[in-house]
């Protein structure tokens, strides 16, 4: 909404889960998922009674090799990006949705879908050599990749359904990751198989980063990629990804499902603005 001297009056937004990733709303502490179980009053009371917080949000433009007199492909992105086997998935997922819809009546009949495309790239590996096909910049300086077969650039804490890839497991400490601070968070992926070890916490992702910018450069192939769930077939290109804006959210402390008091919503040196007015997204 851009309502000229009407800012203070922009919605801030609340997110009640309902799908089946449901990662925004996880991160700011509004459940994993939501199946009728607590009461519509207690749920309007939860979003009077939140706290405020930012967002960033961010340009991704993707700028197509060799069509220089073509516009660039713009989207907004507030969750991730991500090239590789959890964009191939969910491209899977996608166009097998589109075919027949009525075969997708559940969160339960999702998952398992998502679990037989998972299973299946195990075996084929299509991702596979993604370190030869692309670069990445992170702040303009290139970073040397391991043999990745997906990279995930973050905004928000969780990815996959409730995963904390960032932060991830074991003793060695990283900086926390944080949705209001202007950096993103890069992570790569060895294939589909290591994204169900880290979903299990038996493995840890490639941290590759933090950075204010992203630039990711397909020099061949097509490979999958998505924005916020959204995903499609992409040839070779340009991929970079700059902060654009804040969204004002509202983040609900009462119902946390991990890591509590980490989160940075509730530091004690952030000052959230007055709501006037408060909008819940379904």
């Amino acid at each position: 909404m851009k309502i000229k001297g009407q800012e203070n009056f922009i919605p801030q937004v609340a997110v009640l889960p309902l799908g089946t990733g449901n990662d925004l709303a996880n991160t700011l502490g509004w459940g994993a998922g939501y199946a009728g179980e607590v009461p519509v009053e207690q749920i309007l009371r939860n979003v009077m009674e939140a706290d405020s917080t930012k967002l960033d949000r961010w340009k991704v433009q993707v700028t197509n090799k060799g069509y220089s007199l073509r516009k660039p492909k713009v989207m907004s992105m507030n969750n991730y990006f991500s090239v590789g086997p959890d964009a191939l998935m969910a491209l899977n997922f996608h166009t097998h949705r589109e075919k027949t819809p009525s075969l997708f009546s559940s969160r339960l009949v999702n998952k398992a879908v998502y679990l037989f495309y998972g299973t299946k790239d195990c075996l084929v590996q299509e991702c596979k050599d993604l370190d030869k096909k692309v670069e990445l910049e992170l702040d303009g300086e290139k970073i040397s990749l391991p043999n990745l077969e997906g990279i995930v650039v973050l905004n928000i804490g969780y990815w996959g359904g409730g995963c904390r890839l960032w932060e991830g497991m074991g003793d060695e400490p990283y900086p926390l990751s944080r949705h209001d601070d202007g950096l993103l968070e890069v992570v790569g992926v060895y294939g589909s198989f290591h994204c169900a070890q880290i979903q299990v916490k038996l493995a840890n992702p490639v941290r590759l980063g933090q950075a204010h910018t992203v630039r990711l450069i397909l020099k061949s192939s097509r490979m999958p990629m998505q924005v916020d769930g959204e995903p499609w077939a992409q040839g070779p290109c340009t991929v970079t990804i700059t902060h654009k804006t804040h969204a004002l959210m509202l983040y609900h402390i009462g119902e946390q499902t991990d890591d509590d008091d980490d989160d940075p919503s509730s530091d004690s040196d952030q000052e959230p603005k007055e709501p006037v007015t408060r909008d819940v997204e379904m």
